[in-house]
């Protein structure tokens, strides 16, 4: 969005009070990030009320699944953005300008077409970027509100991509992340796919590490595990959601495969890349789950051995299957089993960390490090961030080698030397 809004004059400000234009960007995936959404809103009625010529929008999800019920909620709000109409912020901008009311515009492109046609919009990138290359999703699990505000599955034609990360990499990005709902099924409306598309962008010679997020287990083929196994650019990191180790909660879940079709998985990848480092999404206190279904889920997490992971309250989503199903479950027995299973997995991924101390490894080096402006921040293939003292002799989207003194939960500490045995070697 401040792509699009930098040829219209505006620029990134530090608070609200001090913009002509407020857009609060939403997330429906969870009921929190909804709450937070109403609570940062009610904050700039105050500010709307003193400054009355401020524009305020509502952008994301959010905004494309309620539409005018967030003008009746919200009634200080100017603007209303589904994702889907996010280019056409400047056309909007006028037309508010032009009217006396507020304007809404939240469609997606409903029709048969799944070409998507966009091209990526990057101000000042870094070493490292972000490329959309497909939106919306065909599975409709029981719990998901993403395909009623997203879309069925849309993907951008491999060509169209390839040429974004040519540009992106001539302005000095070295490592690309593409994102998609379910990525694993990009191009398969058009007779492409994702392995393709990795093999196509792997021989830019500029481009020097390739990341993607998110799969669906189900739609996990074989053609693109072998990636790991011949093409080098591609980092050892892997977001493959399990949302849950039972069988029956997972049909409950419409997830469409089995525990045991998600271990098979979890084996190939490591046989094709032996230091894959996994990620994934857990769902807990889903409707109907029992202490056994729970005690799988802890079974399945101890069986792949995460190295990060993102576990939540289940929280009903309006209009989705599982939002009409009773749950039985009290809120302390479901709280009491996040803790448990959060508890496991942060111990899984500190034993992994520490796993690295007393090693080489090589680090893209990204930019400083948000807490201390004397180190750099980089990550490992397996995505742990490293900070590592300022170093005259590198620069920034660099692929260097660092010794590692130590871990922590979130990130390791890397040094230019390693010290071991009273000897001492350096890495340049």
């Amino acid at each position: 969005m401040k792509a699009v809004l930098q040829p219209l004059g505006y620029e990134a400000v530090g608070t609200p009070q001090l913009a002509d234009l407020v857009l609060i960007n939403t997330c429906s995936v969870r009921e929190k990030a909804e709450s937070k959404m109403s609570s940062f809103a009610e904050d700039l009625k105050t500010l709307k009320r003193d400054k009355p010529e401020i524009k305020i929008g509502v952008t994301g999800c959010v905004a494309q699944q309620e539409k005018e019920a967030v003008l009746r909620d919200l009634p200080f709000v100017d603007l209303v953005i589904g994702p889907d109409n996010i280019d056409e912020i400047p056309e909007i901008l006028e037309s508010l300008e032009q009217s006396s009311g507020p304007w809404v515009r939240a469609e997606f492109d409903d029709s048969d077409t799944r070409v998507w046609k966009t091209t990526t919009r990057v101000l000042n990138p870094g070493p490292t970027a972000y490329i959309n290359v497909m939106k919306g999703c065909d599975h409709f699990c029981s719990y998901c509100i993403v395909p009623y505000t997203r879309g069925r599955e849309k993907s951008r034609p491999i060509a169209d991509v390839v040429e974004d990360v040519k540009q992106l990499t001539s302005r000095g990005v070295r490592e690309v992340t593409f994102l998609g709902q379910n990525i694993n099924t990009f191009g398969k409306r058009a007779g492409e796919s994702l392995h393709e598309l990795f093999e196509r962008v792997h021989e830019i010679p500029e481009l020097k590490r390739i990341r993607f997020t998110t799969s669906h287990p189900g739609d996990l083929k074989d053609e693109l595990i072998e990636c790991f196994a011949k093409l080098p650019k591609l980092c050892s990191q892997f977001h493959l959601p399990a949302q849950s180790g039972s069988n029956r909660v997972l049909r409950g879940m419409r997830r469409f495969y089995t525990r045991e079709q998600y271990l098979e998985r979890v084996r190939a990848l490591r046989q094709a890349r032996p230091d894959m480092a996994l990620s994934t999404d857990i769902i807990v206190g889903f409707p109907g789950e029992s202490d056994d279904d729970f005690l799988e889920t802890l079974d399945l997490v101890d069986n792949v051995q995460y190295e990060n992971a993102y576990s939540f309250l289940y929280s009903p989503r309006p209009g989705t299957q599982a939002a009409t199903r009773p749950c039985t479950l009290t809120e302390s027995v479901k709280v009491d089993r996040l803790m448990t299973l959060q508890t496991r997995l942060r111990e899984q991924s500190l034993r992994i960390h520490k796993s690295f101390v007393n090693r080489w490894v090589e680090i893209l080096l990204e930019g400083p490090s948000k807490k201390d402006p004397t180190k750099w921040t980089g990550r490992i293939s397996q995505n742990t961030p490293v900070h590592v003292p300022i170093s005259k002799q590198h620069r920034l989207g660099e692929i260097v080698k660092v010794w590692v003194e130590s871990a922590t939960l979130t990130h390791l500490k890397g040094s230019w030397e390693a010290v071991s045995l009273g000897v001492s070697e350096s890495c340049a």
